[in-house]
């Protein structure tokens, strides 16, 4: 499957895209050290393994894997920061790697980890500098400045030294400085990671708002699920650096948010007696959380049965009931323990 269409217009192609990275062998001790001088094993870790992705003008699409899955080597290539082993890749009509500047000036990427803000002068310097870098006319970059600045509510920061700003205050300045110039696709790597609950809402109304207004195309990458749920049109999954999952994230909800929880609280602690007598299907996962407490995992379909059966037959058994929808947490998890 392939990304949700929006149009026919794929700013983003890729084909069987392929990155290896290679490295040697090391065996402990000096013996080891004196070995490798002579004879030194071959290994390679294959980062990204034929990866085919089509993603059309104007999409927010999440890019969600485990530590390690190959997320950030893949923004890494489709930015042209470092070349690809094998395959195709066209970003639009452009060969990243080959950093031709008409390129550079359609594209942004913003690492959470990862700073271009000068620490010891204010952010407006950094917006200034980079006016100059992308030749942005006066009028333009001041209307574009003030629009993100009061989206924002930075503007009593403008002007103090990047190192006194707070983390969120700062991931908001790396914001304005990567989007100053417009650019037709954003690559963001974990844009909220460390950010309190606050500043992440405002990052995420920022960022859907930015697409609204300019049209732009988002690959995002975030262990934040919030993220990807607030903002993403579509998801590709990746284990290992292939691809495990495709879709829009409507499907993707209907595919794997179908089951409910019922977390039900014992007031005595005798909870393998409780469970032998509810007689549920062998379909039904239970999970025993301590003595007097457990958690039924159901689909949707079968839930309303549960509840009948758990009200009308074991009520006086239970001090507490609770009804939880299944998170995307656990559906994450799910699918990769498959």
């Amino acid at each position: 499957m392939s990304v949700q269409e929006v149009n026919n217009e794929y700013v983003i192609l890729t084909e069987n895209l392929c990155k290896d990275y290679t490295y040697y062998k090391k065996e402990a001790g000096l013996k080891g050290s004196l070995k490798n001088l002579f004879h030194r094993e071959k290994l390679i870790k294959k980062a990204v393994q034929n990866l085919s992705i089509k993603i059309p003008k104007g999409a927010i699409v999440g890019l969600i894997g485990l530590n390690g899955a190959g997320k950030t080597t893949t923004l890494k290539m489709l930015t042209g920061i470092i070349m690809p082993t094998s395959g195709k890749v066209d970003v639009l009509g452009y060969f990243p790697f080959d950093k031709k500047k008409e390129y550079l000036r359609r594209i942004a990427m913003v690492m959470g980890n990862k700073s271009q803000l000068w620490w010891d002068l204010p952010a407006l310097d950094t917006f200034e500098l980079n006016k100059i870098i992308y030749e942005i006319d006066d009028s333009e970059y001041k209307n574009t400045l003030n629009s993100m600045v009061e989206i924002m509510g930075v503007e009593k920061q403008l002007n103090v030294q990047v190192r006194r700003l707070s983390l969120g205050e700062r991931m908001k300045m790396e914001l304005i400085a990567s989007l100053i110039h417009k650019p037709d696709i954003v690559f963001l790597d974990e844009p909220t990671i460390g950010l309190d609950v606050i500043t992440q809402y405002n990052i995420r109304n920022f960022l859907k708002e930015y697409c609204v207004k300019y049209g732009s195309t988002i690959l995002l990458t975030s262990h934040n699920f919030n993220d990807i749920v607030t903002l993403c049109d579509s998801i590709i999954l990746i284990n290992n650096g292939e691809m495990i999952y495709s879709d829009t994230f409507k499907n993707f909800q209907k595919q794997f948010f179908n089951q409910k929880y019922f977390v039900l609280k014992l007031k005595e602690p005798n909870v393998d007696e409780f469970i032998s007598k509810l007689h549920l299907e062998n379909d039904i996962e239970i999970e025993k959380i301590d003595s007097n407490s457990i958690k039924i995992a159901t689909d949707n379909n079968k839930s309303l049965n549960i509840l009948k059966n758990i009200s009308g037959n074991f009520i006086q058994e239970l001090s507490d009931i609770n009804i939880e929808n299944i998170s995307m947490d656990d559906v994450i998890r799910k699918i990769y323990q498959k």
